[in-house]
């Protein structure tokens, strides 16, 4: 009996656990308002189509603060704005395309940036300086306010497990060992590597979290 408490109360952890990470995708300590409001546009792919899930959302919760107890009316309005956003999102998104001109360069960085239902980020680079051709390693990340791509080379995609929590895809191996390496003009970088091969990376940032941070991947 103790056991079967155990099983159900680790996956009570483990849903809370997944709820964390995806909320905070749309918002951690240090985010602005502008960037949270960026994230909802984000999830649901259009700024009218937010607006639209926002006021939806705001009927909801007045509607059943008005019919039921306080705490009851809370919980129900939290379960229904996420049914709300999350049934939008699967009719409506579509995923978007960036483009960065970058300062010195002839090309222009460019990405795709898919957000799926948990929140979780995908961005797919599409063209980039050296594409192809210099397998010198590295990429510069936005992590606040939306994560995005500033710069790179030599990258295919970057995933966010969390909004502190990234994996990297590399177009061309990076042949042998190598170290990473991560600035800031901000201040130092903490982070551990999660796992590491000649073909991705993936690397969490611990406190404090830097607004944008560059990792490079240099052969030892």
């Amino acid at each position: 009996m103790a056991n079967g408490n155990n099983l159900h109360l680790n996956e009570v952890k483990g849903l809370l656990g997944k709820l964390k990470i995806s909320l905070s995708r749309i918002y951690h300590p240090g985010m602005s308002i502008k960037g949270i409001v960026q994230n909802i546009v984000d999830y649901v792919g259009d700024k009218n189509i937010a607006i639209g899930a926002g006021v939806a959302s705001l009927l909801v919760t007045i509607w059943s603060f008005s019919l039921f107890a306080w705490l009851f009316a809370l919980i129900f309005s939290v379960i229904a704005i996420i049914i709300i956003f999350v049934v939008i999102k699967l009719i409506f998104y579509k995923p978007k395309e960036y483009s960065i001109e970058l300062d010195g360069e002839n090309t222009i960085l460019s990405f795709v940036k898919d957000v799926h239902v948990s929140g979780e980020s995908e961005i797919v680079v599409h063209s980039q300086p050296g594409y192809g051709k210099e397998k010198n390693t590295f990429v510069s990340i936005q992590l606040f306010d939306s994560i995005a791509i500033l710069d790179c080379r030599n990258i295919t995609s970057i995933t966010d497990k969390s909004y502190r929590d990234i994996a990297i895809n590399f177009f061309h191996p990076v042949e042998g060992n190598y170290s990473i390496v991560a600035t800031s003009n901000e201040g130092n970088v903490n982070f551990k590597i999660i796992n590491q091969s000649a073909d991705q990376c993936q690397v969490e940032f611990l406190n404090p979290i830097r607004k944008v941070v560059r990792l490079e991947f240099k052969p030892a």
